[in-house]
């Protein structure tokens, strides 16, 4: 039931991520890495998939290291977490 839920929920945000690359009013990359959690958090092999990418992986942790955080804290540490994976980053030498 869970993974159904997740399932449903990922497609939706997916929906509205795909949605909010065409109409600049909504902010789809956001949308999208929802999206992403929700997929990763209903199946182990998405996850391991998205772990290859670095930022990737910093955000899930960022996410799983909140996972006995108060929802109201949780969406916030997911919103930086979020903000961090879309902003641009110059490479460090």
């Amino acid at each position: 039931m869970k993974t159904l839920f997740l399932f449903v929920a990922g497609m939706v945000f997916l929906a509205l991520g795909l949605f909010g690359l065409v109409v600049p009013l909504i902010p789809g990359f956001l949308f999208l890495l929802v999206a992403a959690a929700c997929f990763a958090a209903a199946f182990p092999r998405f996850r391991a998939s998205m772990n290859r990418n670095p930022r990737m992986r910093r955000f899930f942790h960022r996410l799983d290291a909140g996972a006995d955080l108060h929802p109201l804290t949780r969406v916030r540490l997911a919103f930086w977490a979020s903000l961090e994976a879309a902003s641009p980053r110059q490479k460090r030498h």
